[in-house]
């Protein structure tokens, strides 16, 4: 029988590389709107943004050359911008302070540019706040951080405020200085002004790299209600996920979002990430920008900014966040947090009927036991070896820097290695065991983990929840033990890929001690076809 659990394998691991392949064409990012094509739709009353006309406007504004804050080259930055945005009708303010500066100087002087339409000071609703910022490290242009953004949200601006009339909160663009140097321009812009009540709502923009799609990866406390009116307007592919937020929260990054959320503001956060290796860089260049990105940056600006200035009623106020995500980019599915303790009682007290009535027999509890210590191998042994693999190759020609061009090259062999790691521990566990039991005891197992998981960790829990649930539906509805482990992983790969894909570019071939643990959640469901197959099963 060794012939059938090889074509179950087989076939578990293509079908593996086709949602992968599947996943890479679908976070490519949309497809670029030329000028004509978006005058066009626009003339027939469908704004449309273009990001031809948003690389058109970079080139305007930015010179290709550092502009750190203070310097000379930001200065005339500045200048371009303010024009630019005068001869679009905006009215114009520039935020000038001095600031203390721990990074370079001993103090620096700040201008923030804030535009706003007089045509809508007659609304007295709290503003929509398109947000990012227009100066750059000191080692590269930041085409990408974040000219890139500041050309979208000058071009997303103008098409949103086409006809004023129809907006009901005001709009105002704000690109603010200082970013670079510790959010500084944010800072001075929150303190100088006495907000009303009912804060402002945000969308900020910004950069982790050149290329890449648009990722939703951040919002603010208490989202339930805006997830559930908002995550669905954003831009095609709608890439997010509360997990992202979990995941930043560890990190040491910080945008301008960070401290409007501190200030209470609700809104969304969104960023490309692909691209890092030019991050900081010299080459983080107008060449090696991404229109595709630039595209995508403007959907999400303009569709979500319709939506909030289309309705002057704030989103309630609530303390209940909301666990996100999307399935392919197509769709994103919402609910509120706590429904993730119930979701996974129920699902552990369906394993504990469906599975537990078997494999806790005395006469097969031992192999369930063999089976559980086979997963709490694979656990332990994953992290360990991501942080060797990543350990080894890392500070040399294969590794020199975190981020390198060839990354998903490399991330794509730790997919490789953690899955033949994980399979190749359970072939010598579970050979011997025979794959129903295998299948029982795993899911009981799996119940169990997502127990524990969905109290600690709940952004993380509906990667085990779902395939949970998968495979209690094709328990009760298809016999044959290898097609339900072929559909088992297929189902698990949907859900967990998109993830696994993000998170290898976000984290990078140096993260192995993250990346692995990850990766090997897609062998778990084909460990039933390492187990014996019985004669005429």
């Amino acid at each position: 029988m060794k012939h059938l659990k090889r074509r179950t394998l087989c076939l578990s691991l293509l079908a593996l590389l086709l949602i992968e392949v599947l996943v890479c064409l679908q976070y490519r990012g949309p497809a670029v709107v030329s000028e004509r094509d978006a005058d066009a739709c626009t003339a027939a009353g469908v704004a449309t943004f273009s990001a031809e006309r948003a690389l058109r406007i970079h080139q305007q504004v930015f010179d290709d050359t550092p502009h750190p804050a203070g310097s000379a080259q930001n200065d005339a930055v500045r200048s371009r911008l303010v024009d630019l945005l005068q001869k679009d009708g905006w009215l114009v303010k520039v935020q000038s302070s001095q600031v203390a500066d721990g990074t370079v100087h001993a103090s620096l002087r700040l201008h923030n540019v804030i535009a706003t339409r007089p045509e809508l000071r007659r609304l007295s609703s709290p503003p929509v706040v398109l947000a990012t910022h227009y100066d750059s490290c000191r080692f590269g242009p930041g085409a990408g951080d974040a000219g890139g953004c500041v050309a979208a949200v000058v071009e997303a601006g103008r098409l949103l405020t086409l006809n004023t009339e129809q907006l009901q909160r005001p709009i105002w663009l704000l690109f603010t200085d200082g970013e670079e140097a510790g959010l500084l321009g944010a800072r001075e812009f929150v303190q100088s002004h006495s907000w009303p009540q009912h804060q402002p709502l945000v969308l900020n923009f910004d950069a982790r790299g050149t290329s890449g799609p648009v990722v939703m990866y951040e919002t603010h406390s208490g989202n339930s209600v805006a997830v559930a009116a908002w995550i669905n307007t954003i831009g095609q592919p709608r890439i997010t996920g509360s997990l992202f937020t979990a995941v930043y929260r560890t990190m040491p990054n910080g945008t301008d979002f960070s401290v409007f959320q501190q200030a209470g503001w609700q809104g969304f956060n969104f960023a490309i990430l692909d691209g890092a290796q030019r991050y900081h860089q010299p080459d983080d260049s107008f060449a090696h920008l991404d229109p595709r990105s630039v595209q995508h940056f403007g959907e999400h600006a303009l569709k979500l900014s319709t939506l909030l200035a289309s309705s002057p009623t704030d989103p309630a106020t609530t303390k209940e966040n909301a666990i996100f995500f999307d399935v392919l980019g197509l769709f994103v599915v919402h609910f509120p947090v706590w429904w993730c303790l119930p979701i996974r009682f129920a699902l552990l007290l369906i394993s504990v009927q469906l599975y537990g009535r078997h494999v806790l027999r005395r006469d097969v509890l031992k192999q369930s036991l063999r089976v559980w210590l086979t997963m709490l191998l694979i656990a332990v042994a994953a992290p360990l070896v991501g942080w060797i693999f990543s350990a080894c190759i890392r500070g040399t020609l294969i590794l020199p820097r975190s981020f390198v061009w060839y990354g998903h090259g490399l991330s794509f062999g730790m997919w490789v290695l953690s899955l033949l790691m994980a399979l190749s521990i359970a072939e010598w566990m579970l050979h011997r065991i025979e794959q129903r039991i295998v299948w029982d005891a795993f899911w009981l197992g799996q119940a169990m983990t997502c127990m524990v998981v969905s109290m600690w960790a709940p952004e993380f829990s509906h990667l085990l929840s779902i395939p949970g649930g998968m495979a209690i539906v094709l328990t009760l509805t298809v016999r044959s033990m290898p097609l339900r482990t072929l559909l088992a992983t297929t189902g698990a790969g949907l859900i967990l890929i998109p993830v696994q894909h993000l998170l290898s570019i976000a984290l990078g071939p140096s993260a192995g001690l993250l990346l692995f643990p990850t990766f090997v959640l897609l062998a778990m469901p084909m460990l039933p076809a390492m187990g014996k197959c019985r004669v005429g099963g």
